[in-house]
């Protein structure tokens, strides 16, 4: 195991060789220099693990090399020793960024559980930062192409990720608007608290409240316990509203009084708590329309919208559909294999579709593919529905083949949006802009069953 390095700076050289030969003894690599500008060198041509230096140093306060130090490496911890018992020196420094402190004259002791705290702490912050870098990449999906339309959209998540405002996603089903939502929340400094995600269509009015901000005990029959709502749940960090056009009248004017107030009050409690919650909606819909049309408060439109990312449709960024093949290919092999290719033909069709079910729709096509492909190149049989691609058989009249596709069309686009729903009927319905008893007729035309998709 590589040994962890430390640079201590002192100009007593008796306390820079008491703490070399100390760290030497605990197995840690040391380095010891007697001034700020040599440590500083040192930093800028690498890396250490920590860094241990005197408060007083000739020519520069320990406050302004510390200053110094964060500016080169960020996250390297910093212990400052002081001969001196001013405790408000002591906690300028701790202000400042220092991760601990040692008091002259101190033991073995004392060194080895201040630098075994120091490290613990960047271990963890460097575990942390792979674990943030990784879940981005892996809620990045989306935004992978090079068209002027995505890269924007990529400008704008790593703008809009280190503010605290809410933000409101826009887009059509399978654009990647709760991927877009994840990449957000996982840029900015709530990334170690929780992203808690809903369905807003999916919460009944009349249990919308009980929910998002909970219950007290005995506040209605069935209330047999406190339970905190989705706003507590996601203090400190995001709060995902998805679907947020799908939330009854009533309800929206009590989450717009939480916006407002930053407050939540339990049902049946005369009491309201404070949450630090950022909010993220989403919806495919019109939102300005519903305000004209009194379906959705203007009030609550504004404070959802006070930054607003619109995610472009797949058939308006066709070019990037090359390289988000390439990505969901290498997403569905195992770990040491090689992705298939895909056929120049199999491309072709690819960049000849329409994609209503944009980004997802996409993805559908190339799991589906990449478990049906027998070698290791994808071809046009792999992708498409043979009831698509293939010409009808001899003796087969245009009336027939027409009506063939069509019931081929119509049963995968059904159930591509039950699939996208979960089941949710209602949901499906508004999403294909049919009349929900029109939608229910050909569902059981096709013998399609909702409950087949949730979960």
């Amino acid at each position: 195991m590589k040994k962890r390095k430390i640079l201590v700076v002192d100009d007593e050289k008796g306390i820079r060789d008491l703490l070399h030969g100390m760290l030497k003894g605990m197995g840690y690599e040391a380095f010891s220099v007697e001034d700020a500008e040599i440590a500083l060198a040192l930093l800028v041509k690498d890396h250490y693990d920590l860094v241990i230096t005197d408060m007083r140093l000739p020519g520069q306060s320990g406050e302004e090399f510390l200053k110094k130090i964060k500016a080169l490496q960020p996250i390297v911890p910093v212990v400052v020793i002081s001969g001196y018992g001013s405790t408000k020196k002591i906690v300028d420094v701790i202000k400042n960024g220092a991760e601990d402190y040692l008091s002259k004259p101190f033991t073995h002791e004392d060194l080895e559980v201040v630098v075994l705290k120091a490290l613990e702490k960047r271990r963890l912050l460097e575990e942390n930062k792979s674990l943030r870098n990784q879940i981005t990449d892996a809620n990045r999906g989306f935004m992978v192409g090079n068209s002027t339309a995505i890269q924007k959209v990529g400008q704008l998540v790593e703008k809009f990720a280190p503010s605290g405002a809410n933000v409101l996603i826009l887009g059509e089903s399978g654009v990647g608007k709760d991927l877009a939502a994840r990449a957000i929340h996982y840029a900015s400094s709530r990334a170690s608290k929780p992203l808690v995600q809903v369905n807003s269509g999916a919460l009944p009015a009349n249990l919308f409240e009980a929910e998002l901000f909970g219950v007290k005990k005995g506040a209605f029959t069935g209330a047999q316990e406190t339970r905190e709502g989705l706003f507590q749940a996601a203090d400190g960090g995001t709060l995902f509203l998805d679907e947020i056009a799908e939330i009854p009248m009533e309800s929206q004017a009590k989450l717009l009084r939480v916006l407002e107030s930053g407050e939540v009050r339990l049902v049946g409690d005369s009491k309201s708590r404070k949450v630090d919650v950022r909010v993220i909606a989403a919806t495919n819909q019109n939102l300005e329309e519903m305000v004209e049309q009194k379906t959705f408060r203007k009030d609550l439109y504004y404070r959802l919208s006070v930054l607003v990312l619109s995610l472009p449709p797949l058939r308006e960024r066709l070019g990037d559909i090359p390289l988000l093949t390439d990505y969901f290919l290498k997403e569905y092999v195992e770990t040491g294999k090689t992705p298939p290719k895909i056929s120049a033909q199999a491309m072709k069709w690819l960049l000849s579709q329409p994609w209503p079910g944009n980004v997802r729709e996409l993805k559908n096509h190339l799991e589906r593919a990449s478990l049906l492909t027998g070698g290791s190149e994808i071809q046009l049989s792999d992708l498409a529905i043979p009831s698509l691609i293939e010409s009808p058989g001899p003796g087969g009249s245009f009336r027939e083949s027409k009506k063939s596709h069509v019931q081929a069309f119509e049963k995968k686009y059904l159930a591509d949006l039950l699939r996208e729903s979960k089941g949710n009927v209602s949901l499906a319905a508004r999403s294909s802009g049919l009349a929900r008893r029109n939608f229910q007729l050909l569902l059981k035309k096709y013998k399609l069953k909702p409950t087949s998709y949730r979960g």
